[in-house]
């Protein structure tokens, strides 16, 4: 087994590599979840902040899946073949998907963010 091979089965990396690939949509469920459900008492009370920090928490959270996936991406080798039959190769796709999927989701927390900061929620 070469030393790539163990740093593709490394737990920290396949812990890195899963949460760049999952961090996003579960960023983007909860923003849309709990932008939601507290609407009405943002509406109500005028603490219009509460929907923006929920907004920037669930976009950090987005991005960490980026850093995590970036990471474990700089630690594997140039040598990765399209095929992808070793492990560092199957762990270099998840990398560069999970990079993927977590900018695009930042993206779309962005996107249904800046609604709530031009126009009233109340409306």
């Amino acid at each position: 087994m070469t030393q790539a091979d163990q740093v593709a089965r490394e737990p920290k990396v396949e812990a890195a590599l899963w949460w760049g690939m999952f961090a996003g949509p579960i960023a983007w469920a909860f923003d849309l979840g709990f932008s939601y459900s507290l609407v009405q008492h943002a509406c109500s009370t005028g603490h219009f902040y509460v929907l923006y920090l929920i907004d920037g928490i669930c976009g950090a959270v987005a991005l960490s899946g980026f850093f995590l996936a970036y990471g474990a991406y700089k630690r594997f080798p140039g040598d990765v073949k399209e095929e992808g039959g070793r492990p560092q190769d199957r762990a270099h796709f998840q990398a560069v998907t999970g990079m993927v999927f977590s900018l695009s989701f930042t993206v779309v927390i962005l996107a249904l963010s800046l609604p709530r900061w031009i126009l009233s929620p109340c409306s």
